[in-house]
């Protein structure tokens, strides 16, 4: 069989899991990817934009599916002495496309650009592979820098990205690994020329990457309640060990078998087929007084920040939700989305202290209390003179999710207490599902980034718009449905 062709991208794929190499070339229809990888695909085409504007001068070597021509357009670059970007190099069926070469006088520089904010284990092999091929084909390679994000970097503005990359020569540490390149291609070669290795499913399906064949190869369960919905249930021991025992369905589990008492308590209610609701839990929220406002924040990170005095990776709050619920049971919403040009933060924090603090004060409802507070603490920290109101909202925060997780269960939520799992089984028709494109909080990233582009459209900008009220506004409601049932105030539906 004809030898197929390799890129570093494929041997990292083989180092991950021989399966994931085979069929990503045999079976490239079969590749599901997530919307959490196209956005990691995103970041780093930002990053690598940047990390050229801080080598100017050089040459772009296009040409992605032209290959012949960006090799012969390489050849002609390294005759002259200015940086070369996406520079083409091809060893033995191997072909790389290095991120940035800088002639150095006595040779070349190598420099990979990441998008993490530290290297990681695997980008020792990806180094070496740029680095051999590059080696092989002729070039002096003096030094091998990997440029990673410096997340310490706080953005000046004025597209002044000095500082936000940190460059660190591996060059020592790549050593030992050029030895074992040619096995890497000589096992690639053999592995795909042969049938699909047998590999079951196991931690390198998520390490280092979310494998996009991972469906392929783990089905989901035929049956309605698997085993796998126990929850916090490390590398999914208990449900290997009922697998093992023949169990698919969590239903067919005997009583006493789960000596987890919250295992148990779900298999028994699975089997029942009814929702458990602990009065202890109304018990619990009566205590607090009227108003309560329910709150819910949306945010977005940049690995590239493009507001001045921001981070890289900072998580910045754009937008947010707020029911109010008084004594009378009246329901108000007030609510808040920053679609700029501005930088959202400053405003978003005002709005929301003119809402929470000038009305009369009253517990205030989160769904997953940290990451409420840590963003308060964040703005308190941003805009110091909002310091002490924010800091003053902290010891208002009550979190519904461990009230939920204690004392309520019901079969549909299939081992998750999410408030997207938690809510449908209350009351069905008001789920996140009747949303076309925001229903959940990456799909919210993604339209607020759509929002704010100058290249949308204006009737596109509005649609999105509305999907991200319409979202962030069910979340808190779905907020208030739930502690009204919990307390019997509502039934479910």
């Amino acid at each position: 069989m004809k030898s197929l062709r390799l890129s570093k991208s494929r041997i990292l794929s083989y180092l991950q899991c021989p399966k994931r190499l085979y069929l990503q070339v045999h079976r490239p229809e079969l590749a599901e990817t997530s919307s959490e990888t196209e956005r990691a695909f995103a970041a780093g085409h930002a990053v690598g934009d940047v990390a050229r504007g801080l080598f100017p001068g050089g040459i772009l070597i296009g040409h992605d599916h032209e290959l012949a021509q960006a090799l012969r357009e390489t050849r002609e670059a390294l005759t002259g002495e200015r940086p070369i970007y996406e520079a083409t190099f091809e060893h033995d069926g191997v072909l790389i496309r290095a991120d940035i070469l800088l002639p150095n006088g006595s040779g070349h520089q190598l420099v990979e650009v990441k998008s993490s904010t530290e290297i990681k284990d695997y980008h020792l092999p990806d180094c070496a592979v740029q680095t051999w091929v590059t080696r092989n084909a002729g070039l002096r390679i003096d030094k091998v820098e990997l440029a990673h994000i410096d997340n310490s970097f706080v953005y000046p503005g004025n597209n002044d990205y000095r500082g936000l990359l940190k460059h660190v020569d591996v060059t020592n540490k790549i050593s030992p690994l050029l030895e074992q390149v040619p096995r890497w291609v000589e096992e690639c070669q053999r592995m795909l020329a042969g049938p699909v290795p047998e590999i079951s499913v196991g931690p390198q399906c998520s390490d280092p990457f979310a494998c996009p064949f991972l469906h392929y190869c783990a089905p989901l369960p035929e049956t309605e309640y698997p085993v796998t919905l126990l929850p916090n249930d490390r590398h999914k021991r208990t449900a290997t060990e009922l697998g093992a025992e023949g169990f698919r369905d969590i239903r067919e589990v005997p009583a006493g078998r789960l000596t987890n008492p919250r295992y148990e308590w779900i298999r028994r209610i699975t089997v029942n087929g009814k929702f458990e609701l602990d009065p202890a839990a109304g018990n619990f929220l009566r205590q607090y007084p009227y108003p309560r406002y329910y709150l819910d924040f949306e945010t977005i990170q940049f690995a590239v920040p493009i507001w001045a005095g921001t981070r890289p990776y900072q998580m910045l709050p754009f937008q947010w939700s707020c029911h109010i619920e008084t004594a009378e049971g009246d329901l108000l919403h007030e609510s808040y989305l920053g679609i700029g040009p501005e930088a959202p933060m400053r405003d978003f924090t005002e709005n929301l202290l003119h809402v929470l603090t000038t009305k009369e004060e009253g517990p205030i409802f989160v769904y997953n209390i940290g990451f409420e507070a840590a963003r308060i603490r964040e703005m308190a920290m941003m805009f110091p003179d909002l310091a002490d109101k924010l800091t003053q909202l902290l010891d208002r925060l009550i979190d519904l999710k461990p009230i939920a997780q204690k004392y309520y269960y019901h079969p549909d939520m299939k081992g998750s207490w999410s408030l997207k799992a938690v809510f449908p089984t209350i009351e069905p028709d008001a789920h996140h599902g009747h949303l076309q494109e925001v229903q959940d909080g990456g799909m919210a990233m993604d339209a607020y980034l759509e929002i704010i582009s100058p290249d949308t459209d204006a009737e596109r900008k509005v649609y999105l718009t509305r999907e991200l009220e319409e979202y962030c506004k069910l979340d808190t409601l779905a907020m208030v449905k739930i502690a009204r049932f919990f307390q019997g105030l509502e039934q479910p539906c």
